[in-house]
């Protein structure tokens, strides 16, 4: 027979106690690193609400403050990273990146290397103007504001603030309040008095459907919109297909992904957004390239603009450059007084 002691039972009643402890402690750590419980409410100098920053960074992890830039040194800027921590994953976690930028109004579908896929994005409907996918958002500021002036600036320029999401994707809705909210925090840090602009849109307008085949008598959707034989080179760059964003938004952008091995591409913008159009009107030498313009029609300013991606404009200027010149202006003319003819603007002069 065993023989027990008085001292067993207590010394098992400590051992259990020590056991729960230390279980409890795991817990409490595992839920502080990998979840947002106990964390602060608000990031980037109360830009971006925590709430906000979970629903772009979705996953497990804690989210984090990396950098912060928030003031006049000598002018006003905005720089904020937040990003999703982990103790137990080694993988790169999402991150996202807000911050003032200073560009053309009509930056996002101008040709930049960053912002290359303008009919993918889904645009506001309502509100303030601005754009999101499930990677990037933008929102333009009010034209004027104080802190926006600086030594050495282009008049052509406008505040925007962009967002970038690193590693992962989310939906183009949460970036869009995410920009929405750092939007406004910059807009106060510049003096902006006019922030009735930057209401949140009522919802986003993405692509309409999938691509499909372009009518050569009314590509991208507008009557009488042809290609000219100037811009098409046989065998490199023809007929091929279209996807365009939908009609609610006030700017509509469409991409014609033509036939040839290395997918050439040229897209198209139109807005009649008047808060645009003015930021695009700041450039006095808008129309000298034959691709930007702003008209004036019966309900207001219409702006149109076109880019073309680096492969066809490679393959235009491998036809010589008049032949680039001739494509450039023949497409651009085209687009353009099928578009005003469709909204009764009449032809637009450069």
């Amino acid at each position: 027979m065993a023989i027990r002691t008085r001292g067993t039972r207590p010394g098992r009643a400590v051992a259990v106690l020590a056991a729960v402890a230390a279980l409890v402690g795991c817990a409490g750590l595992l839920t502080f690193w990998n979840t947002d419980a106990l964390g602060p409410d608000h990031f980037c100098a109360g830009a971006l609400t925590s709430t906000e920053a979970g629903s772009a960074l979705p996953g497990p992890g804690r989210i984090v403050q990396q950098s912060l830039q928030d003031g006049s040194d000598p002018y006003y800027a905005f720089s904020c990273k937040v990003q999703r921590t982990n103790k137990f994953l080694s993988d790169d976690q999402p991150g996202l990146e807000a911050e003032l930028s200073f560009d053309g109004a009509d930056f996002a579908w101008t040709g930049s290397a960053l912002w290359k896929d303008a009919s993918a994005f889904s645009y506001f409907v309502g509100g303030a103007t601005g754009a999101a996918s499930e990677t990037q958002a933008w929102v333009l500021l009010p034209v004027g504001c104080p802190g926006a002036v600086r030594p050495n600036s282009k008049e052509s320029e406008v505040p925007v603030l962009k967002v970038n999401l690193a590693q992962g994707r989310t939906t183009p809705e949460a970036l869009a309040r995410v920009a929405m909210s750092g939007a406004r925090h910059v807009a106060d840090g510049l003096g902006c008095k006019d922030t009735g602009t930057l209401k949140d849109p009522a919802h986003l307008q993405g692509p309409a459907g999938a691509p499909k085949p372009t009518d050569p008598a009314n590509a991208c959707g507008i009557p009488g919109f042809r290609l000219p034989e100037a811009a098409l080179v046989q065998g490199k760059a023809e007929q091929g297909t279209e996807r365009v964003t939908g009609k609610e938004s006030r700017t509509r952008v469409c991409s014609l992904n033509l036939d040839g091995p290395a997918s050439p591409r040229i897209d198209f913008a139109i807005s009649d957004d008047p808060v645009l159009a003015q930021g695009v009107r700041r450039d006095k030498a808008a129309t000298q390239d034959r691709a930007r313009t702003v008209t004036t029609c019966t309900n207001g300013d219409l702006y149109l603009g076109m880019s073309f991606n680096d492969v066809y404009r490679d393959l235009l200027l491998d036809e010589g450059m008049d032949k680039a010149s001739q494509a450039r202006t023949a497409l651009f003319d085209a687009f353009t007084n099928a578009v005003t003819a469709e909204r009764g603007c009449g032809k637009t002069t450069s």
